[in-house]
């Protein structure tokens, strides 16, 4: 059976449902409306719909068939008129049965529903009595709450498996998204993966791995690379100044997002965003245009049509800590690729995305926002075209602000990386390891306050130089002094040759008593008066020779230029 593409939209009292089913017959089209679900069926389409609230059929239901356009409109009546259903522009939760969204657990503006498997402890225990246990406490509820406070503590301290335990209990390592997958990497190291830095995937440890990261990144950083970049920053001054997409539609959101957006749904939210944003003047009374206003927060049809071909899976997060974070790190490689080429991709850009990944190139499983942060500053300093710590801070600013936007903005970008990686002949496995799951898991259980949380932890989070490892202040200290020496020695030279042009226009201009006495040989406009070994002193040479001379700037040791004597003198 064919999955038809479909719309979801809805008021105060009904929901509508577009679908579009080309060259079926009328008489053949079937419906079954039962609680929360909508049936379809037309031969060859079926479409099964969970909504998040109760429908019902009513005098008002309809269903309309427009065979030009190969559209049905159906309309169905909410059971509870008023009633807000969140996530109609998630498409892949939408199509969730009920079982998968019970398996998948709690999500935004639901309530938790109870775990597939329990452990169930032996109540009568007298070690449990003593240590204080309340039975009657629900664990379930203290996890969301503690998965969804505001205040949730991003630098908890995860403790690693040890390696020798991590290889009792699988045969084999596991990577990807929660861990979940082995085998995928076998035979990497036979393809052109230019990417993959982890030398054996399928057995080394997460901390094996870890180890072999900051190793490669100490042997990729370039001292004299990150100088240059910081000398000659005239091309990355330009990518540091540029407003992103996503730091404008947050500008115009926080300041409109006011009584607007009040108790209406996100993605009633997103309209109101997108009509804010058409109409707010950016910086030098640039607007934003549409299309850019759109890519923040609506989806495309071709987006939706990705989210519908996506595979039909839940997931028991494991490690909901390294999920998380797995997002900043790669949202920074996707947007700082995204900032280094000004809003667009090259052929490069796939392998730039996965090499600045810690997460992709090695396989990396963080335990703490901090640890995040630092991966992420020293790929971006020994990877990309540009590495400048400027340019690093900028990209964090516009990972704060996509997760500021939320779960549909994050959702967005996953969505292009899929189709990115998809399209290339060798990382599309980087798509099964990792995107696919992250584009359903961002639409059935990642929670949005968790996001927003994250968000602002982002804008606390500071990271010194001195974290990176690398001795940046040193190196830029060295910059300073040798820019500077390059400019003392530049006017050094500017003043001798504006010296010279001088004199030589003197001399082809000269007076009527030096054109009568022809008799007097005329003395050399340039004259070497010593080899660059000798030391000169103040005044010394002016009281030698009669004749006014040039005497260059010194510096701060009262020596000319390097300490070395001139080898020119100008005479008059």
């Amino acid at each position: 059976m064919i999955t038809p593409r479909f719309e979801v939209r809805q008021d105060e009292a009904n929901v509508y449902v577009t679908i579009h089913a080309p060259h079926v017959r009328a008489q053949s089209i079937e419906f079954d409306v039962d609680v929360d679900q909508l049936k379809f069926f037309a031969s060859p389409y079926y479409l099964r719909l969970t909504f998040p609230g109760k429908v019902t059929e009513s005098e008002e239901s309809s269903a309309k068939y427009d065979a030009t356009s190969g559209e049905i409109l159906v309309t169905l009546s909410k059971q509870t008129p008023g009633e807000e259903f969140a996530n109609l522009d998630l498409l892949t939760s939408l199509l969730a049965t009920r079982r998968e969204k019970d398996i998948a657990g709690y999500s935004e503006g639901t309530a938790l529903r109870q775990p597939i498997i329990e452990e169930i402890g032996n109540t009568n225990s007298s070690s449990n009595i003593g240590a204080g246990f309340d039975n009657d406490v629900d664990i379930d509820a203290a996890l969301q709450q503690a998965y969804t406070d505001e205040d949730f503590d991003w630098e908890l301290p995860q403790n690693p498996i040890s390696a020798e335990t991590e290889a009792l209990l699988v045969g084999t390592a596991k990577y990807g998204f929660d861990g979940q997958y082995s085998g995928y990497l076998i035979h990497v190291h036979t393809t052109a993966n230019e990417i993959n830095e982890v030398a054996d995937p399928e057995n080394m440890t997460s901390e094996a791995r870890h180890r072999g990261r900051i190793s490669c990144e100490d042997e990729k950083f370039d001292r004299e690379y990150y100088i240059d970049n910081y000398i000659n920053d005239d091309d990355i001054q330009p990518l540091i100044q540029h407003i992103s997409r996503f730091a404008s539609a947050l500008h115009c959101h926080k300041r409109d997002h006011s009584d607007e957006t009040t108790g209406v749904s996100a993605a009633a939210a997103a309209d109101i965003l997108t009509q804010q944003l058409q109409k707010t003047q950016i910086v030098e009374d640039q607007h934003i245009a549409s299309e850019d206003v759109d890519s923040c927060v609506k989806f495309t049809d071709a987006e939706k049509k990705q989210m519908m071909s996506l595979p039909r899976k839940t997931h028991l997060v494991s490690n909901k800590m390294a999920v998380y974070l797995g997002l900043v790190d790669i949202l920074f490689a996707y947007l700082l690729e995204l900032r280094i080429n000004v809003g667009e991709f090259n052929v490069e850009s796939t392998w730039a995305i996965g090499a600045v990944s810690s997460t992709l190139s090695n396989l990396e499983q963080f335990s703490s926002l901090r640890s995040t942060a630092v991966a992420c500053y020293r790929r971006g300093l020994a990877y990309p075209l540009y590495r400048n710590w400027e340019l690093c801070e900028k990209t964090f600013e516009d990972v704060r602000a996509v997760c500021s936007l939320g779960c549909r903005a994050i959702l967005k970008i996953f969505l292009e990386l899929k189709r990115l990686f998809d399209e290339h002949d060798i990382y599309y496995i980087y798509s099964k390891l990792y995107f696919d799951d992250y584009c359903i898991w961002l639409q059935t259980s990642a929670s949005e306050r968790i996001i927003q949380s994250l968000a602002r932890k982002l804008h606390r989070l500071e990271i010194d130089k001195d974290e990176v490892g690398w001795n940046l202040d040193e190196y830029e200290d060295l910059a300073l002094m040798t820019s500077e020496s390059d400019v003392d020695e530049h006017s050094d030279n500017e003043i001798l040759t504006h010296a010279v042009d001088t004199q030589h226009l003197n001399q082809q201009a000269p007076d009527a008593s030096t054109e009568a006495d022809t008799s007097t040989p005329k003395q050399p406009i340039i004259q070497i008066i010593g080899n660059a070994s000798d030391s000169i002193e103040g005044g010394d040479n002016s009281e030698e020779n009669p004749a006014s001379s040039l005497r260059l700037p010194t510096n701060k040791t009262g020596k000319v230029g390097q300490g070395k004597k001139p080898l020119i003198e100008i005479l008059e």
